[in-house]
């Protein structure tokens, strides 16, 4: 389903200092037209009404560039952005999701399809006197109905995820060495290609392209080239928890018909299988700042006293931090139904991603592996969610999963969101998704590609105040331009692209 959104609103008054220590008071200028509707905007935002406040955010914008403030201008341009954010998580109302449902589920009766549609899972949004339903809504109640995944592979003879990783899983282990083995090689590229026409004729635009870093399972991680490389001002290295390329551009010195970036690399990606015994796992060192960051609260992976509650009713009596995890694991797999999760709304309405989850029992692959790390902090075991991609079926798809960490082991791989796939299978033996599902607790194909160790993690450098949303982690590209009629997140969303193959 991302450096913290940061939407800091800067409010400034002043007052003369007179001498002796005397002031006076004047009265406040008149609130320009500008001003009246970005304060509109914002009330109709505070109040969820994000049709109306994407509207006046727009109409504010256009005011700011009548009136050359600037400042105001930026402000008002990504308050719109975030509030059509929201909007486009969630575009259909309750006569054009029944439509889409009929299409799509044609042989069910009218009470059948409002029953899915009504039910408590599936992400809506009171906005403007009427209740909008998330873009993903039909392909969530597939998810939380397994019967109809079943029926639909049933019918291609084919089912996703299952069918590729089960004879990884069931394979003899090739080449392993300790906890990895089976070596793949890889070479891929992060490309942004933006038309000239959709930029302005000047001012700076602050690229953030990622790039792979050097994990457990992922080694000899090399960057092969970063351009155009005379705007390239920083690179983090592939030794760093985030992997990241820093471009700044003059865009007055842009003349083609494209402005093209690209990060190429290679890099192996071994599968990893770990073999835990758990009377001989080690104490922790609860003093070590390791310890410290990854049982700590971050933006969404947020212990909260009801996720430690939740964590305590799972564990019970059990004192083993392989065993708790284990219980942890096998508590979210069975009861947190995969469904993909409006991301954008979460941010933006300050939620996190563990509580999201928490409260309405449902997640995607970040939510999900987020929840999990945050209910194995939330009982003194470090965990961490781990962002990038997965080539399982051949061409790259983003993804986040989990690790959990054991003294004398390591960082231990979990899956839940590839572990939930096998019960759309409509062939498996119950002993086969069992052997599935056990497998990835512990254990990782090699289809994968890291660029970041965990996730909430900044930018490097900072954005500063500028909206980069999705923020606590970077797959795609991050822009920020100082002069964009428009956010320029919506260049990336649009025109970036990240091929893997092996080599």
């Amino acid at each position: 389903m991302k450096p913290i959104l940061s939407i800091t609103l800067v409010f400034l008054c002043a007052c003369a200092i007179l001498a002796a220590g005397c002031t006076t008071s004047t009265a406040p200028a008149p609130q320009s037209q500008a001003d009246a509707l970005f304060s509109q905007g914002e009330q109709a935002f505070n109040s969820s009404n994000y049709h109306a406040a994407a509207d006046l955010f727009a109409l504010a914008k256009e005011n700011y560039s009548a009136a050359g403030d600037r400042a105001g201008y930026i402000r008002a341009r990504d308050m719109a952005f975030l509030s059509t954010g929201v909007v486009n998580n969630f575009p259909y109302n309750r006569s054009e999701i029944e439509t889409g449902m009929a299409q799509v589920f044609p042989n069910a009766t009218a009470a059948q399809r409002d029953a899915w549609l009504d039910a408590p899972m599936n992400a809506t949004l009171k906005s403007d006197g009427e209740t909008w339903y998330y873009d993903e809504t039909i392909h969530n109640i597939k998810n939380h109905n397994p019967s109809l995944l079943r029926e639909e592979n049933a019918l291609a003879n084919y089912t996703p995820l299952y069918d590729e990783l089960m004879p990884v899983i069931t394979a003899s282990w090739k080449n392993g060495t300790g906890t990895y083995g089976s070596p793949v090689t890889y070479i891929g590229s992060t490309n942004l290609d933006i038309p000239r026409s959709e930029l302005p004729a000047n001012g700076t635009l602050k690229v953030w392209l990622p790039v792979p870093v050097e994990t457990g399972s992922q080694t000899n991680v090399t960057i092969i080239s970063a351009e155009p490389s005379r705007y390239v001002k920083s690179s983090t290295g592939t030794g760093a928890d985030l992997g990241l390329v820093y471009f700044e551009i003059p865009l007055e010195e842009v003349t083609g018909p494209f402005l093209n970036f690209s990060a190429k690399y290679r890099f192996v990606q071994h599968e990893q299988r770990f073999v835990i015994d758990p009377a001989k796992v080690l104490p922790y060192n609860t003093s070590s700042p390791e310890y410290l960051e990854y049982t700590g609260s971050s933006r969404n992976v947020n212990v909260t006293p009801e996720i430690k509650a939740k964590a305590l009713s799972i564990i019970g009596n059990e004192t083993n931090p392989y065993l708790q995890a284990q219980k942890i694991y096998w508590d979210v797999v069975s009861t947190h139904p995969y469904s993909h999760a409006p991301h954008f709304w979460i941010e933006v309405t300050g939620q996190s991603e563990s509580q999201y989850v928490l409260t309405t029992g449902i997640g995607d692959c970040g939510s999900q592996s987020m929840y999990f790390a945050a209910l194995c902090r939330a009982v003194g075991i470090p965990a961490r969610a781990i962002g990038g991609y997965q080539m399982i079926m051949g061409t790259p798809g983003t993804h986040i999963w989990a690790e959990y960490y054991l003294e004398g082991y390591g960082w231990i791989p979990v899956d839940v969101t590839a572990a939930e796939g096998g019960d759309a299978s409509y062939n498996a033996t119950p002993e086969e998704l069992k052997e599935y599902k056990t497998y990835f607790f512990g254990s990782l194909d090699p289809y994968r590609f890291v660029i970041q160790k965990s996730l909430d993690l900044p930018l490097v450098p900072g954005a500063g105040n500028e909206v980069v949303s999705p923020a606590g982690w970077v797959q795609l590209p991050k822009l920020v331009c100082d002069t964009c009629p428009d956010n320029p997140m919506v260049l990336s969303y649009e025109y970036s692209h990240v091929a893997v193959e092996k080599e």
